[in-house]
C-alpha cells in the first residue's frame, strides 16, 4: 500500500471526481482513507455529530490522530466546523479531544 503525499492526495480527489469543497488533505494516510477523511469532513460541515462519530469509527482512526493531521479546506476540525457555523459539531470535536468550547471561537 503506498501512501501518497497531500498534493497527490488532493490531485487524486480532483481527478476522480469529488467536487466537495471540504476535501481532506491528509500526510502519511493511504489513499484507501482518503475518502473517509472526505466524509469525516463533510459529517462536521453538516452539523451531525453521530454522522461525526459514525465517519470517524469507519476510518478506523482516532480524533486525536485526526486532530493531528487532518485538514478540511486547508483548516483544521475545530477551525473548520466554526468556518461553517457547525457549532454541534465543534461542541462534539472539543468533548472528544478534552478541549473547551473557548478553543472554537478562538482558532477563528
Amino acid at each position: 500500500m503506498k501512501a501518497f503525499t497531500i498534493n497527490k492526495t488532493l490531485c487524486a480527489a480532483i481527478a476522480t471526481g469529488v467536487l466537495f469543497t471540504g476535501a481532506a488533505q491528509a500526510a502519511g494516510y493511504p489513499a484507501e482513507k482518503e475518502n473517509d477523511l472526505v466524509n469525516i469532513c463533510k459529517a462536521i460541515k453538516a452539523d451531525n455529530p453521530m454522522r461525526l462519530h459514525l465517519a470517524v469509527k469507519r476510518s478506523g482512526l482516532n480524533y486525536r490522530t485526526l486532530d493531528e493531521g487532518l485538514v478540511c479546506n486547508g483548516q483544521n476540525m475545530m477551525t473548520f466546523a466554526a468556518t461553517h457555523s457547525a457549532g454541534n459539531s465543534g461542541k462534539f470535536l472539543a468533548a472528544r479531544l478534552h478541549q473547551s468550547d473557548r478553543t472554537l471561537t478562538a482558532k477563528r
